[in-house]
């Protein structure tokens, strides 16, 4: 193997490993929130504090709501005796400002704080915002993590430790991105050019593994600064709290007309990848570490949106977040692999598949660009009656 393969190889190994080790560290972590360990016989008080932007939307209506109901209809007796109070906050509000930087607020949350045994300490229940379209699902939990706090027993809110359902998610993720109609083209190019040597098996498995870890490492680059960020600068995470129903619905009907060709903006088009790739086409197995890189840093209006609006909000808020860019990109890579390797091994029936998914990738996206368009009246249409 050339000496620059081996340093790439290596350089990409290192980045993974320590990023595998930084999340495992951040695992036991969670953001903006931690255990109490007051015993319940000393809990002297405790609150539920409902914190909130100045624009709600219906999920941060009804967690509120769900919340209010709790607290007045099962723990009455305790808000009788002072024992029990909930509040709802506005997180823009100055005179709260010193509570919500205390708890490490970014956004519409729901917190249990105990005070006790000379200590106070708090509880974030995250878990609300998976059901929030369910009341019953949605209370139970907000129930049990109350009765947690002043009676002991097991809460419901918590979110799953070591992040293994956020993991999967941003797996799914990768995969979606990669066989969604903008990087579908993309993927084919490289699966067409990690194949180029199909005489030579360990060239195409090592070709693909290296075009799938320089996307991981792009992804991470990327991915790690902007959670960074994130976490540093929870007023960033409030303004697209409070402004994303502004934003979002407008975006996507822009995003759904380029996909439909309606609107021609040749930031989309790909010449400067073209050109690079061209450029970097001799340069062996380290062109195909390149490649992944260069692939994944195309973003086009679809893959954007499942990367800065989806998987980076789930990152930044997760236990071991900064780990997820890393497996969102073995997500978008793995397709490659798979194929490159199946060629690799003499299944040939694989290249008639590639060539009849390319033939369709048109009517994908024209498919997606409608939805993209629908989803986003809806957005404009929800905002419009939230005035009314």
């Amino acid at each position: 193997m050339p000496k620059p393969t081996r340093y790439v190889l290596l350089l990409a190994c290192v980045l993974l490993l320590a990023l595998g080790l930084a999340g495992t560290a951040l695992a036991g972590k969670d953001h903006g929130s931690s255990g109490i360990s007051i015993p319940p016989e000393d809990v002297e008080k405790v609150e539920v504090l409902y914190f909130h932007p100045r624009f709600r939307c219906v999920s941060c209506n009804n967690v509120e709501k769900y919340a209010r109901e709790v607290t007045r209809d099962e723990f009455a007796d305790e808000i009788e005796e002072g024992k029990l109070t909930f509040r709802s906050l506005e997180i823009d509000d100055p005179k709260n400002r010193e509570l919500v930087d205390e708890l490490g607020v970014t956004g519409s949350s729901l917190y249990v704080v105990a005070t006790g045994d000379g200590k106070e300490e708090h509880r974030e229940i995250k878990s609300v915002w998976l059901h929030w379209n369910d009341p019953e699902k949605c209370r139970e939990i907000i129930s049990s993590e109350i009765d947690s706090v002043l009676y002991g027993g097991q809460g419901a809110g918590r979110l799953p430790l070591a992040g293994v359902p956020v993991v999967l998610a941003a797996f799914l993720l990768g995969l979606l991105t990669a066989i969604s109609p903008c990087p579908l083209a993309t993927n084919i190019a490289a699966l067409s050019y990690v194949s180029k040597k199909l005489e030579d098996r360990r060239y195409t498995v090592l070709a693909s593994a290296l075009y799938t870890a320089g996307r991981m490492v792009a992804y991470t680059v990327v991915g790690g600064l902007l959670i960074l960020v994130g976490l540093s600068a929870s007023r960033v995470s409030l303004f697209f709290q409070e402004y994303s129903d502004w934003i979002l619905g407008p975006l996507l009907i822009l995003f759904g007309l380029v996909m439909l060709d309606v609107l021609k903006i040749s930031i989309f088009k790909g010449r400067i990848t073209a050109a690079i790739q061209e450029k970097i086409g001799d340069w062996g197995l380290v062109s195909s570490f390149l490649l992944g890189m260069l692939f994944a840093l195309a973003f086009c209006p679809y893959s954007a949106i499942l990367f800065f609006g989806m998987l980076i909000p789930i990152a930044v808020e997760a236990a071991g977040g900064i780990a997820l860019p890393a497996i969102y990109g073995l997500g978008t890579g793995l397709p490659v692999m798979i194929f490159a390797i199946a060629l690799a091994v003499g299944v040939s029936e694989i290249g008639k598949h590639v060539a009849r998914v390319q033939k369709f990738e048109k009517y994908f996206r024209w498919f997606a660009g409608v939805v993209f368009i629908g989803v986003g009246v809806y957005y404009l249409v929800v905002l419009v009656k939230s005035f009314f």
